[in-house]
C-alpha cells in the first residue's frame, strides 16, 4: 500500500515538476551580455550614395503562435513567418540576399525525417523564387548573397543554377565541420555545383558592430557578422539616396519584437536553430541597442513578415510620389 502510494506521489511530483517547466518556459528571459559601444558612422550624404531598389520576395510562410516566436509575449495570436529573397538593384549588380524557396522544394525535402517536416520545414509555398524573377522580369543575377547555409536560406538556390554565391568564409568553414552532413546532406544539395565566392567581414568596425565588408567599395552596401544563430550570419546595411537605410539581419532575429524587447524564441525552437546560444544572446542585445538609437534604420529579419509587408508598402508610396 505505502509503495502505491509511493509511486502516486511521485508520479504527481513529476507531473507538476513537468507543469512548472513548461510554464517557466514561456516567461521572460534576462539576457545575459553585455552593452554594445555605439560608435556614429562617419558616412556619406545622400546625395554621394546611388540609388538602390529593394524587393522583398515572399516564396513561402509558416504560422505558429506569437509566444512561440517571441518568449514572454504570452499571445497565442497567430505570427506569419515568411520564407523570403530581397532582390537588390544596385548599379554596379543586381542580385539577392538569401534566395527563398525554388519551384522543386519539396522534392528536396521528401524523404528527411519527420520531426524535421513538421517542424522547422513545415511551410506553405507562395510562390517560388523562379516565378518571381520571370514576373520581375529578371533575366540575369550577377551573385546572390547567402546569410548563412541553413536549408531555408538556399532553398532558392536551383531556381538560380549557376549564378555564383557569395558566402562568409566564417560560415562555409563551420558549415564544412558538421552541418553539411545534416538532413541527408540537404543544404550541399541545394547548393548543386553553383560557383562558391568566399568573402571575409575583415574591415573596420561599422556602426558598433566588429567588422565590415564594403561589397562595392563606396559605403553602399556594407556586411557586418551578426554571428550566434550561425557562426557566419551576416547582415546587410544598405545605404541609399532614394530611400531609408536597411539593415538586413538574415536570422539574427526571427521578428522585429526579439531585438525590441528584447527576447529570444521559446526555448523549444530556440535549441533546435541556434548555433552558441551565448554569442547569439549578445547579438540580440547589440541589436536591440542599435535599433533603440538608430530609429531611421529599418532592421528586417528574413522571416519577419509583418516588417517586410510594411516596408513593401512604404517602398510602393515612395514610387508613387515620382510618378
Amino acid at each position: 500500500m505505502k509503495k502505491r502510494q509511493w509511486a502516486k506521489l511521485s508520479g504527481l511530483s513529476l507531473a507538476a515538476f513537468g507543469a512548472v517547466m513548461v510554464i517557466k518556459s514561456f516567461l521572460p528571459r534576462r539576457l545575459a551580455g553585455s552593452k554594445p559601444r555605439l560608435v556614429v558612422r562617419d558616412g556619406l550624404s545622400r546625395e554621394q550614395l546611388p540609388e538602390i531598389r529593394v524587393t522583398f520576395l515572399r516564396c513561402g510562410h509558416a504560422t505558429l503562435p506569437e509566444a512561440l516566436a517571441v518568449r514572454g509575449s504570452f499571445s497565442l495570436a497567430p505570427l506569419v513567418l515568411a520564407h523570403s529573397a530581397v532582390l537588390i538593384e544596385h548599379p554596379r549588380a543586381i542580385f539577392l540576399y538569401d534566395t527563398g524557396l525554388c519551384s522543386d522544394i519539396f522534392s528536396f525535402l521528401k524523404g528527411e525525417p519527420l520531426f524535421f517536416r513538421r517542424t522547422l520545414a513545415s511551410f506553405v509555398l507562395d510562390q517560388p523564387l523562379a516565378a518571381h524573377l520571370q514576373r520581375l522580369g529578371v533575366n540575369r543575377l550577377d551573385f546572390a548573397l547567402l546569410s548563412h547555409l541553413h536549408w531555408d536560406h538556399v532553398s532558392g538556390v536551383p531556381d538560380i543554377a549557376g549564378v555564383p554565391l557569395r558566402i562568409n568564409k566564417v560560415e562555409y568553414d563551420a558549415a564544412r565541420l558538421g552541418r553539411f552532413d545534416q538532413w541527408h546532406a540537404l543544404v550541399p544539395r541545394l547548393l548543386g555545383s553553383s560557383p562558391l565566392e568566399l568573402f571575409s567581414c575583415d574591415g573596420p568596425p561599422y556602426e558598433g558592430f566588429a567588422s565590415s565588408h564594403d561589397l562595392f567599395g563606396d559605403g553602399s552596401i556594407v556586411l557586418v557578422p551578426l554571428p550566434g544563430h550561425t557562426a557566419g550570419n551576416t547582415g546587410m546595411f544598405i545605404n541609399r539616396a532614394n530611400g531609408g537605410r536597411l539593415l538586413l539581419l538574415g536570422d539574427a532575429v526571427w521578428v522585429a519584437d526579439n531585438y525590441l524587447r528584447p527576447a529570444t524564441m521559446h526555448p523549444f525552437f530556440w535549441s533546435l536553430v541556434t548555433g552558441d546560444s551565448a554569442t547569439a544572446c549578445q547579438t540580440l542585445i547589440d541589436l536591440h541597442y542599435f535599433a533603440a538609437s538608430h530609429p531611421e534604420v529599418s532592421l528586417i529579419a528574413m522571416h519577419d513578415a509583418r516588417m517586410q509587408e510594411t516596408f513593401m508598402r512604404v517602398e510602393a508610396s515612395l514610387a508613387q510620389r515620382w510618378v
